[in-house]
């Protein structure tokens, strides 16, 4: 269990009654708020071995230096980071569109630094330059370690400006005791749970333009230096990437108006309006409504999410965006306005980490590629410098289960590759003694004492595997092969046996399994789920050992797969086929994972197959099992059931989400029918099968690193008339377009340079081929390989092409 902190000061009259004898007990029993109800059998309440200050939330602060500048400049750069978060200002003017930088981290270990072209911003003569500082990911609470969870007050900022001039001179600007503070400033409350209180009245024109007269600042002290290393930041910053205008608002008493943005997304809002000097708006943010259409801020559990702004009473009208928090939110609850605001006065700002868009599927199908697009927003949502399980309620922590299971989709979605690079950088500051990989990172409670969780902690397996896969980077191998190689010997070190028995830490299991009463219930073996995680791992290193030249760890991984899945088929399989406790998702992992003997794999599918149709042709998966299941079946031929799956509207679905309006991934399967306070609208881990779609369903499926090779072998289904997608590969684009008719079928097909696909076609002749109207023997540049299967097989170098096959 964690520790629940808490804090408290409660007076009457000058008397105080908090204390050191206060008790405490997690569960309330009737009466017990009465002054007469004895707590003699609640255990005393214990100062907090974590959290041992209450630091009072606080807003920014400015921070400003002037300096000048003797010559002509040919090239300036700023490099900066805080223990905080930081806006910087030369000049008067904005450095760079970053948000929310630093990024999280552990600032124990790591601070990350980003560095600006300010060339345009400076000129010879009096220069300024500013900072606004808050609290940031540092100062803000991190669940359930608390605020300060990485290190004790006060905010920090470091800065260094370095000015190269047309003459060769350096110049260089740094963080000393030459700059000036102001703690009085409109940002009075900002926290990234929390939300932002602005007071535009205390707004002070000019402070990061030269030549301020900066009265009432005080000098600024020389923090303590942190433990921590600088790191350049290797990943696209958070930015505004998309302004979304209402789609309805609706009024009700009291001033309320609640504005309609028609997508959940992760960003805030922008405000312009007019308003008396004085005068304070709220605006709340909310994933969901109530009934009767009114905000429903129920599974934001204890996060505020609002920000008040306070008008100065500028005639001209006023412009504000928050600056140090975010939201996660499809609906705005305007107050304080008076009347209902217009379309023009609040603007949805989107905001993410910026990583390239890179893939898009082409379905002739609104229920897929609406299970497609709701998976790229909870992406968009969630890939908030860390990948996030959420973007809404009191946590938005880098879990590592979610993007275990998720890498493959957004690797497809958008360029990840760096984004991995910078993540993984946090797992190795998370990762422990023993070399557990953590359940979320950064983590501000280092617990590892229980081991490592299966399917979260695989995630430092995982994610450099399939960013070596897709970009056929062997760099992210090296620099993560150390930290890899850790984890498994310590799996190795404790489970002799082959079977993940012990050291399984917090032991998750499949969570939010449909069946499952509680999130974690073991509606699947988590020894059986746990092993099969094992040999996923095992597999990918032994892949990365040999795109890396290790070949005596390559083999020595293999082995290690070999003994993982001899012992599991010893254990969960039995001889007619049956796997574990028989659900779902101990059939699909294990099937998927290479873990039944090929003997026995017929009959384990039959029991999966027949299963799934009599529950009602449903899957009762959850975030470990439900990203595999529609592989597993194909992988074994049933075609049918996978587009029974994904055509599905009817509760369990992804076309159920869809039906019921959802414009992202749920959490649970049954979002709408359960406690909201344990619900996400925007968790991408149910949406992993969005990568199923790009490689089976559009037939882009690599099958060497970077995509030197890769098949195009699409799961065919007569309800699924066409399908296809884009994606822009390290080597090129790639695209296919399908048409599946009764009499025909037709692809054309996009192969890049340097690049080589294997197309499987459905004929078992090539005599029904053409390729561009001309048999196929007669194409240069494709090579026959043969019948495999019900399919015929041929290979084609870089070239477009257009298949039409006969039936």
């Amino acid at each position: 269990m964690h520790e629940i902190a808490a804090a408290a000061m409660i007076r009457a009259g000058d008397k105080r009654i908090t204390c050191q004898d206060m008790r405490t007990a997690t569960h309330a029993p009737e009466g017990w708020q009465s002054s007469g109800f004895n707590d003699a059998a609640w255990a005393k309440a214990e100062r907090s071995a974590n959290q041992p200050q209450a630091w009072p939330r606080a807003g920014a602060y400015m921070l400003r230096r002037d300096f000048s500048l003797k010559h002509p400049i040919r090239q300036a750069r700023l490099r900066v980071t805080a223990l905080g978060s930081y806006i910087a200002q030369i000049n008067g003017q904005r450095v760079g569109d970053a948000q929310l930088a630093p990024e999280s981290s552990d600032f124990r270990e790591t601070a990350l630094v980003r560095t600006y072209d300010v060339t345009a911003l400076l000129h010879p003569g009096a220069n300024a330059i500013g900072a606004l500082l808050g609290e940031g990911w540092y100062g803000s609470y991190h669940a359930p370690a608390g605020r300060y969870a990485f290190g004790d007050p006060p905010l920090r900022l470091f800065a260094q400006l370095e000015v190269l001039a047309d003459d060769g001179s350096l110049s260089i600007v740094v963080t000393d005791d030459k700059w000036q503070l102001q703690t009085d400033t409109p940002i009075t409350q900002a926290e990234i749970y929390y939300g932002e209180d602005y007071d535009a009245r205390r707004e002070q024109p000019g402070w990061s333009s030269p030549g301020f007269k900066a009265r009432g600042w005080t000098p600024a002290r020389i923090g303590q230096t942190p433990p921590c290393r600088l790191r350049a930041h290797v990943a696209p910053p958070i930015r505004a990437i998309e302004r979304r205008e209402p789609v309805a608002i609706r009024s009700f008493d009291g001033d309320r108006h609640v504005i309609d943005f028609g997508q959940n997304f992760a960003g805030w809002a922008e405000l312009k309006a007019k308003g008396a000097a004085g005068q304070t708006i709220s605006l709340r943010f909310a994933e969901i409504l109530h009934s009767d259409g009114t905000v429903d801020v129920a599974n934001l559990r204890a996060a505020r999410a609002s920000c008040l702004y306070t008008f100065r009473g500028d005639p001209a009208g006023e412009s504000y965006q928050p600056h140090f928090t975010y939201f996660g939110f499809r609906y705005v609850e305007v107050s304080g306005l008076g009347r209902a605001p217009t379309p023009d006065e609040v603007t949805g700002i989107v905001l993410s980490s910026a990583l390239p868009e890179t893939g898009k599927p082409l379905v002739e199908s609104r229920i897929i590629q609406g299970l497609w697009q709701n998976s790229r927003w909870s992406q968009r949502s969630n890939f908030f410098g860390v990948p996030t399980d959420c973007p809404q309620r009191d946590e938005r922590l880098g879990w590592t289960g979610d993007a275990n299971v998720f890498w493959d989709a957004a690797a497809f979605t958008m360029d990840v590759g760096p984004f991995t690079h910078r993540f993984m950088g946090d797992l190795r500051d998370a990762q422990g003694p023993r070399g557990e990989f953590p359940d979320y990172a950064p983590t501000g409670w280092r617990d590892l004492s229980l081991g490592a969780s299966p399917g979260w902690a695989d995630a430092g397996i995982i994610l450099p595997w399939t960013a070596w896969q897709r970009y056929g980077d062997t760099a992210i191998v090296d620099r993560n092969w150390a930290s890899m190689t850790r984890y498994m010997r310590f799996l190795a070190e404790h489970n002799p046996d082959h079977i993940w028995r012990n050291l399984r830490g917090y032991d998750y299991g499949d969570w939010v399994a449909l069946d499952a009463k509680k999130p974690s219930d073991e509606t699947t073996p988590k020894d059986l789920i746990a092993t099969a995680m094992w040999k996923h791992s095992a597999d990918a290193m032994a892949d990365m050992a040999f795109g890396s030249k290790r070949q005596p760890e390559g083999e020595r991984y293999r082995q290690l797969s070999r003994d993982i899945a001899t012992a599991f088929a010893k254990v969960f399989v039995r001889a007619d086929g049956s796997v574990g406790n028989g659900s779902h998702c101990g059939y699909i992992l294990a099937l998927r994972f290479g873990l039944v003997p090929k003997s026995l794999q017929a009959a384990a599918t039959a029991k999966l197959a027949a299963d799934i149709r009599r529950r009602g042709t449903l899957i009762s998966t959850g975030f470990l099992g439900t990203p595999y299941s529609l592989d597993a079946l194909a992988d074994q031929g049933e075609e049918s059931l996978v587009y029974d799956l994904l055509l599905r509207t009817a509760f369990p679905s992804w076309g159920y989400m869809i039906a019921k309006g959802a414009t992202t991934i749920w959490e649970r399967w049954n979002a709408d029918m359960v406690d909201s306070a344990m619900n996400s609208y925007n968790h991408y881990a149910l949406g992993a099968v969005a990568g199923f779609i790009f490689r089976r369903v559009a037939g882009i499926d690599p099958i060497s690193a970077g995509f030197l090779t890769w098949r195009f072998n699409p799961v065919l289904d007569k309800r699924l008339e066409r399908g296809g997608a884009s994606y822009d590969s390290v080597l090129g684009p790639i695209r296919t377009d399908w048409r599946n008719g009764p009499d025909s079928f037709a692809a054309d097909i996009s192969v890049p340079a340097n690049s080589r696909a294997e197309i499987y076609l459905p004929t078992a002749s090539s005599d029904a081929i053409r390729e561009g109207g001309q048999p196929i023997g007669a194409i240069v540049g494709l090579r026959l390989i043969g019948l495999r299967g019900d399919r015929f097989v041929l290979e084609a170098g870089s070239g477009d092409y257009r298949f039409t096959v006969a039936r």
